[in-house]
């Protein structure tokens, strides 16, 4: 049986980490370097894609086909991917020999970049907002400075 419990760290961690997945799945900009992701396994169609995301995010966010079928077609110009005969988008060669795979660690760098120059204008304009969240900063900081 899998029952939540409240009070051990191990049920709070899976739903911070489920948590975690929603807030990078839904945000703007993260459905590109997915489906690039996705393709990068082979050729699919787009309800293939959006089945493949849904997947990779357990079950917490499907892109529509609103925000699928648009980007397919701007890759598509691209020339990142093409469209076969049998209706599945599949990535160029061209685009695999110029960038190699899809490299998620820089996109999260780059999005944590993009963060800490928020939090830090939010320290400078609104002292009272930013206390809240103090102790958790420097718990994530910790935690990275431990890799580097």
């Amino acid at each position: 049986m899998h029952a939540h419990n409240e009070g051990s760290g191990r049920g709070n961690n899976a739903w911070q980490h489920a948590a975690q997945w929603r807030m990078n799945f839904g945000q703007r900009g993260w459905i590109r370097p997915t489906v690039l992701k996705v393709l990068e396994s082979g050729p699919k169609n787009g309800i293939e894609i959006m089945d493949s995301i849904q997947e990779m995010s357990r079950g917490w966010w499907r892109p529509s086909p609103g925000s699928i079928y648009p980007l397919l077609e701007q890759l598509s110009g691209e020339g990142v991917i093409k469209k076969s005969s049998s209706g599945k988008y599949e990535l160029t060669k061209t685009y695999r020999r110029e960038s190699g795979p899809v490299n998620d660690t820089d996109d999260i760098i780059t999005k944590m970049e993009g963060s800490a120059s928020y939090l830090e204008e939010l320290a400078q304009s609104d002292k009272k907002a930013f206390s809240e969240y103090k102790d958790r900063i420097r718990k994530v900081a910790k935690r990275l400075s431990g890799l580097a």
